[in-house]
Protein backbone atom coordinates (compact mmCIF):
# COMPACT_ATOMS: atom_id res chain seq x y z
CA UNK A 1 0.00 0.00 0.00
CA UNK A 2 1.45 3.33 -0.76
CA UNK A 3 -0.57 6.07 1.44
CA UNK A 4 -0.17 9.18 -0.05
CA UNK A 5 -0.24 12.61 2.96
CA UNK A 6 -0.92 16.05 2.19
CA UNK A 7 -1.13 18.97 4.37
CA UNK A 8 -4.52 21.37 3.83
CA UNK A 9 -2.87 24.01 5.76
CA UNK A 10 0.09 24.25 3.51
CA UNK A 11 0.85 27.58 1.35
CA UNK A 12 0.11 25.63 -1.43
CA UNK A 13 -3.32 24.04 -0.50
CA UNK A 14 -4.81 25.36 -3.13
CA UNK A 15 -3.13 23.35 -5.60
CA UNK A 16 -3.72 20.25 -4.03
CA UNK A 17 -6.08 17.91 -6.05
CA UNK A 18 -3.23 18.53 -8.62
CA UNK A 19 -0.76 17.40 -6.60
CA UNK A 20 -3.06 14.41 -5.28
CA UNK A 21 -3.62 13.03 -9.10
CA UNK A 22 0.23 13.63 -10.21
CA UNK A 23 1.14 11.04 -7.33
CA UNK A 24 -1.18 8.74 -7.60
CA UNK A 25 -0.56 8.47 -11.15
CA UNK A 26 3.23 7.75 -10.40
CA UNK A 27 1.83 5.06 -8.28
CA UNK A 28 -1.34 3.50 -10.38
CA UNK A 29 0.28 0.01 -10.23
CA UNK A 30 0.00 0.18 -6.53
CA UNK A 31 -2.73 0.26 -3.77
CA UNK A 32 -3.17 3.95 -2.85
CA UNK A 33 -4.69 5.41 0.25
CA UNK A 34 -4.78 9.61 0.55
CA UNK A 35 -4.75 11.15 4.14
CA UNK A 36 -5.09 14.29 5.33
CA UNK A 37 -1.72 15.15 7.51
CA UNK A 38 -4.80 16.76 9.96
CA UNK A 39 -6.20 13.42 10.02
CA UNK A 40 -3.46 11.71 11.92
CA UNK A 41 -2.90 12.27 15.80
CA UNK A 42 -0.18 10.63 16.05
CA UNK A 43 2.35 9.79 13.63
CA UNK A 44 4.26 7.25 15.71
CA UNK A 45 1.34 5.10 16.43
CA UNK A 46 0.41 5.69 12.25
CA UNK A 47 3.69 4.09 11.55
CA UNK A 48 3.21 1.54 13.70
CA UNK A 49 0.18 0.12 12.01
CA UNK A 50 2.09 0.08 7.79
CA UNK A 51 3.32 -3.15 7.02
CA UNK A 52 6.98 -3.24 5.93
CA UNK A 53 6.61 -3.14 2.52
CA UNK A 54 3.78 0.23 2.70
CA UNK A 55 5.49 3.18 1.53
CA UNK A 56 4.69 6.94 2.08
CA UNK A 57 4.51 9.36 -0.05
CA UNK A 58 4.65 13.15 1.15
CA UNK A 59 2.97 16.10 -0.31
CA UNK A 60 4.86 19.37 0.32
CA UNK A 61 7.15 21.81 0.95
CA UNK A 62 9.78 22.32 3.66
CA UNK A 63 7.63 23.09 6.67
CA UNK A 64 5.32 20.37 5.76
CA UNK A 65 8.51 18.18 6.09
CA UNK A 66 10.09 19.76 9.14
CA UNK A 67 6.74 19.06 10.80
CA UNK A 68 6.89 15.62 9.77
CA UNK A 69 10.07 14.93 10.78
CA UNK A 70 9.84 16.41 14.29
CA UNK A 71 6.62 14.55 14.98
CA UNK A 72 8.74 11.06 13.98
CA UNK A 73 11.93 12.44 16.09
CA UNK A 74 12.94 9.41 18.11
CA UNK A 75 11.40 6.73 15.60
CA UNK A 76 13.35 4.25 13.53
CA UNK A 77 11.47 4.54 10.44
CA UNK A 78 12.06 1.55 8.16
CA UNK A 79 9.34 2.40 5.44
CA UNK A 80 10.31 4.10 2.27
CA UNK A 81 9.64 7.82 2.40
CA UNK A 82 9.44 9.98 -0.48
CA UNK A 83 8.58 13.52 -1.23
CA UNK A 84 6.57 14.83 -3.57
CA UNK A 85 7.60 18.49 -4.95
CA UNK A 86 4.49 20.61 -3.42
CA UNK A 87 5.53 23.56 -1.60
CA UNK A 88 6.51 27.12 -1.90
CA UNK A 89 10.40 26.90 -1.99
CA UNK A 90 11.10 23.57 -2.02
CA UNK A 91 14.70 24.34 -1.28
CA UNK A 92 15.14 20.50 0.80
CA UNK A 93 14.29 19.15 -2.97
CA UNK A 94 16.73 21.78 -4.52
CA UNK A 95 19.90 20.56 -2.66
CA UNK A 96 18.89 16.52 -2.56
CA UNK A 97 17.64 16.52 -6.32
CA UNK A 98 21.04 19.20 -7.34
CA UNK A 99 20.70 19.00 -11.84
CA UNK A 100 17.28 17.08 -11.49
CA UNK A 101 15.15 20.04 -9.44
CA UNK A 102 13.44 21.09 -12.46
CA UNK A 103 12.17 17.92 -13.72
CA UNK A 104 12.27 15.58 -11.05
CA UNK A 105 8.59 15.50 -8.95
CA UNK A 106 9.34 12.92 -6.46
CA UNK A 107 12.32 11.68 -4.29
CA UNK A 108 12.76 9.10 -2.09
CA UNK A 109 14.33 10.88 1.33
CA UNK A 110 15.37 8.55 3.97
CA UNK A 111 18.50 8.81 3.69
CA UNK A 112 18.38 12.66 4.29
CA UNK A 113 16.09 13.05 6.98
CA UNK A 114 17.69 10.24 9.91
CA UNK A 115 20.21 12.59 11.66
CA UNK A 116 18.77 15.87 11.08
CA UNK A 117 20.48 18.43 13.60
CA UNK A 118 18.61 20.37 16.45
CA UNK A 119 17.78 23.95 17.29
CA UNK A 120 17.71 25.16 20.70
CA UNK A 121 15.29 28.05 21.24
CA UNK A 122 14.03 29.28 24.56
CA UNK A 123 14.74 25.89 26.10
CA UNK A 124 12.95 23.87 23.14
CA UNK A 125 14.33 21.48 21.04
CA UNK A 126 13.26 21.62 17.40
CA UNK A 127 14.70 19.73 14.72
CA UNK A 128 15.43 21.41 11.61
CA UNK A 129 16.02 20.31 7.83
CA UNK A 130 17.45 22.90 5.69
CA UNK A 131 18.11 26.25 8.01
CA UNK A 132 17.62 28.47 10.87
CA UNK A 133 17.57 31.98 9.97
CA UNK A 134 18.13 34.23 12.07
CA UNK A 135 17.60 38.26 11.61
CA UNK A 136 16.51 39.80 8.82
CA UNK A 137 15.36 36.32 7.26
CA UNK A 138 13.39 35.52 10.48
CA UNK A 139 12.17 38.68 10.49
CA UNK A 140 11.55 38.29 6.41
CA UNK A 141 8.77 35.47 7.23
CA UNK A 142 7.33 36.80 10.30
CA UNK A 143 6.37 39.86 8.34
CA UNK A 144 5.42 37.63 5.54
CA UNK A 145 2.63 36.07 8.01
CA UNK A 146 1.86 39.24 8.92
CA UNK A 147 0.94 40.01 5.14
CA UNK A 148 -0.75 36.68 4.70
CA UNK A 149 -2.65 37.41 7.43
CA UNK A 150 -4.04 40.94 6.00
CA UNK A 151 -5.47 38.99 3.19
CA UNK A 152 -2.26 39.40 0.67
CA UNK A 153 -2.23 36.23 -1.36
CA UNK A 154 0.93 36.36 -3.52
CA UNK A 155 4.07 37.90 -1.85
CA UNK A 156 7.52 38.08 -3.17
CA UNK A 157 10.21 37.14 -0.10
CA UNK A 158 12.80 39.03 -1.79
CA UNK A 159 10.43 42.34 -2.14
CA UNK A 160 9.88 41.95 1.40
CA UNK A 161 13.40 41.19 2.14
CA UNK A 162 14.86 44.77 0.54
CA UNK A 163 11.73 46.78 1.76
CA UNK A 164 12.79 45.33 5.52
CA UNK A 165 16.37 46.51 4.86
CA UNK A 166 15.77 49.98 3.52
CA UNK A 167 13.17 51.00 6.07
CA UNK A 168 12.40 49.00 9.88
CA UNK A 169 15.11 46.59 10.55
CA UNK A 170 17.79 47.37 12.74
CA UNK A 171 21.28 45.70 12.87
CA UNK A 172 22.89 45.23 16.07
CA UNK A 173 25.96 43.22 17.45
CA UNK A 174 26.17 39.40 17.97
CA UNK A 175 28.37 36.83 19.01
CA UNK A 176 28.94 33.55 17.45
CA UNK A 177 30.79 30.74 19.29
CA UNK A 178 31.64 27.83 17.55
CA UNK A 179 32.36 24.68 19.10
CA UNK A 180 33.56 26.88 21.77
CA UNK A 181 35.52 29.51 20.07
CA UNK A 182 34.09 32.63 20.56
CA UNK A 183 33.78 35.49 17.82
CA UNK A 184 32.33 39.08 18.28
CA UNK A 185 30.92 40.75 15.22
CA UNK A 186 28.82 44.48 15.19
CA UNK A 187 26.03 45.61 12.94
CA UNK A 188 24.75 42.34 12.11
CA UNK A 189 22.05 41.40 9.66
CA UNK A 190 21.31 37.91 9.62
CA UNK A 191 23.19 34.93 10.95
CA UNK A 192 21.34 31.97 9.67
CA UNK A 193 22.46 28.29 10.65
CA UNK A 194 22.52 25.91 7.40
CA UNK A 195 21.98 22.40 7.17
CA UNK A 196 21.51 22.20 3.53
CA UNK A 197 22.55 24.26 0.84
CA UNK A 198 19.63 26.42 -0.27
CA UNK A 199 16.71 28.36 1.98
CA UNK A 200 14.47 31.67 0.66
CA UNK A 201 13.70 30.21 -2.31
CA UNK A 202 17.33 28.93 -3.77
CA UNK A 203 19.87 31.73 -1.53
CA UNK A 204 23.12 29.88 -0.87
CA UNK A 205 24.21 31.97 2.46
CA UNK A 206 26.93 28.77 2.92
CA UNK A 207 27.81 27.41 -0.48
CA UNK A 208 29.98 24.92 0.94
CA UNK A 209 27.64 23.24 2.89
CA UNK A 210 26.49 19.59 2.93
CA UNK A 211 23.99 18.30 4.20
CA UNK A 212 25.45 14.97 4.30
CA UNK A 213 28.44 16.46 6.33
CA UNK A 214 28.99 16.03 10.46
CA UNK A 215 29.28 19.64 10.31
CA UNK A 216 26.61 22.72 9.84
CA UNK A 217 27.46 26.26 9.19
CA UNK A 218 26.51 29.56 10.12
CA UNK A 219 26.75 32.66 7.45
CA UNK A 220 27.04 36.26 9.47
CA UNK A 221 26.60 39.64 7.14
CA UNK A 222 28.17 41.91 9.33
CA UNK A 223 29.39 45.60 9.45
CA UNK A 224 27.41 47.02 6.67
CA UNK A 225 25.31 50.00 6.07
CA UNK A 226 21.74 49.16 4.78
CA UNK A 227 23.39 49.98 1.30
CA UNK A 228 26.26 48.10 1.42
CA UNK A 229 24.01 45.46 2.55
CA UNK A 230 21.55 45.76 -0.37
CA UNK A 231 24.25 45.47 -2.90
CA UNK A 232 25.28 41.88 -1.63
CA UNK A 233 22.18 40.53 -0.84
CA UNK A 234 21.68 39.32 -4.96
CA UNK A 235 24.99 37.74 -4.65
CA UNK A 236 23.59 35.36 -1.98
CA UNK A 237 21.69 33.44 -4.64
CA UNK A 238 25.01 32.48 -6.21
CA UNK A 239 26.72 32.06 -3.48
CA UNK A 240 29.49 34.84 -4.41
CA UNK A 241 28.71 36.97 -1.75
CA UNK A 242 31.37 35.13 0.13
CA UNK A 243 33.59 37.49 -1.73
CA UNK A 244 33.14 39.95 0.61
CA UNK A 245 35.61 38.70 3.32
CA UNK A 246 35.32 41.77 5.55
CA UNK A 247 31.19 41.95 5.64
CA UNK A 248 30.57 38.37 5.12
CA UNK A 249 32.10 35.10 7.15
CA UNK A 250 31.09 31.61 6.99
CA UNK A 251 31.62 29.23 10.00
CA UNK A 252 31.69 25.61 10.21
CA UNK A 253 31.25 23.35 12.93
CA UNK A 254 29.27 20.96 15.21
CA UNK A 255 27.55 23.41 17.78
CA UNK A 256 27.26 26.77 17.01
CA UNK A 257 25.33 29.06 19.44
CA UNK A 258 24.13 32.36 18.26
CA UNK A 259 23.32 35.95 20.31
CA UNK A 260 22.22 38.79 19.06
CA UNK A 261 22.44 41.82 21.25
CA UNK A 262 18.12 42.72 20.82
CA UNK A 263 15.73 40.04 20.31
CA UNK A 264 15.60 39.41 16.58
CA UNK A 265 13.02 36.83 14.62
CA UNK A 266 13.55 33.45 14.08
CA UNK A 267 12.25 30.96 11.50
CA UNK A 268 12.64 27.17 10.84
CA UNK A 269 12.48 26.08 8.03
CA UNK A 270 10.05 28.91 7.12
CA UNK A 271 7.98 28.57 10.86
CA UNK A 272 8.57 31.49 12.34
CA UNK A 273 9.45 32.32 16.40
CA UNK A 274 9.52 36.07 17.19
CA UNK A 275 11.75 37.97 19.17
CA UNK A 276 14.63 35.56 20.15
CA UNK A 277 17.84 36.27 21.81
CA UNK A 278 20.07 33.18 21.38
CA UNK A 279 19.79 29.97 19.51
CA UNK A 280 22.04 26.86 20.10
CA UNK A 281 22.07 24.67 16.73
CA UNK A 282 23.94 21.01 16.71
CA UNK A 283 24.59 18.52 14.80
CA UNK A 284 25.41 15.17 16.57
CA UNK A 285 27.46 12.07 15.12
CA UNK A 286 24.44 9.53 15.03
CA UNK A 287 20.61 9.39 15.43
CA UNK A 288 21.34 7.26 18.95
CA UNK A 289 23.23 10.07 20.30
CA UNK A 290 20.81 12.46 19.58
CA UNK A 291 17.29 11.17 20.50
CA UNK A 292 19.18 8.65 23.23
CA UNK A 293 16.71 9.65 25.57
CA UNK A 294 13.61 8.87 23.23
CA UNK A 295 15.15 6.03 21.84
CA UNK A 296 15.35 4.61 25.53
CA UNK A 297 11.37 5.23 26.38
CA UNK A 298 10.63 3.56 23.20
CA UNK A 299 12.11 0.04 24.03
Amino acid sequence: MVYILYNPESHCACDTDSFLEKAKEIFKNKDVSVKSLMEIDNMKVFFDTLKSDDEVVLIGGDGTLNVFCNNLRGYEIKNNIYLYKGGTGNDFLRDVCKDEFDTLEIKQINEYIENLPVVTINGKEYLFINNVGFGIDGRVCTKAEELRENGKQSINYTTVAIKLLLTEYKPCGATVTVDGNMRRFRRVWMAPVMNGLFYGGGMMPAPQQDRNSDDISCCVVHSTNALQTLMIFPSIFKGEHIKYKKKVVTLSGKEIRVEFDSPKDVQIDGETIKDVSVITAEKYGTLAKRDKNLLAQAK
